[in-house]
């Protein structure tokens, strides 16, 4: 049988992975290694009455990278809420903090790493 090289000089670990992996196998990899790292804050806004959650993953670059399209989608799917996305944050309507957080564990987040605000934000 034949033996797979890898070259290591010159390389860093994204080129090694993207070698050995492809690319639909690297980004599925990259996104859980993100998600393992993230920081993801969880708040309330109420806007003239309504109450809307805001999932903040802190900057555009790591939301993308997270696949904040998809996650909204499923939350949205998952919550029975209507919502949108803003560069690097999801508006759910309603107060669903406590099930955001378990369904982003469920998708692969640490909990230590999950942040929800207590309180309210008047918008």
């Amino acid at each position: 049988m034949g033996r797979m090289e890898i070259r290591l000089p010159g390389q860093d670990a994204e080129d090694i992975i993207d070698q050995l992996l492809g690319g639909s196998e690297k980004e599925a990899l990259m996104q859980t290694l993100t998600k393992e790292k993230a920081l993801v804050r969880i708040r309330l806004e109420n806007r003239r009455g309504h109450y809307v959650t805001i999932v903040d993953f802190g900057n555009a670059e790591d939301a993308k990278q997270l696949g904040i399209k998809d996650m909204a989608r499923e939350l949205k799917r998952r919550l029975a809420a209507g919502g949108t996305i803003r560069d690097s944050w999801i508006e759910i309507q309603g107060d669903h903090r406590q099930k955001i957080k378990k369904l982003l564990i469920e998708m692969g987040f640490k909990e230590d790493n999950i942040l929800i605000d207590e309180g309210v934000t008047e918008t």
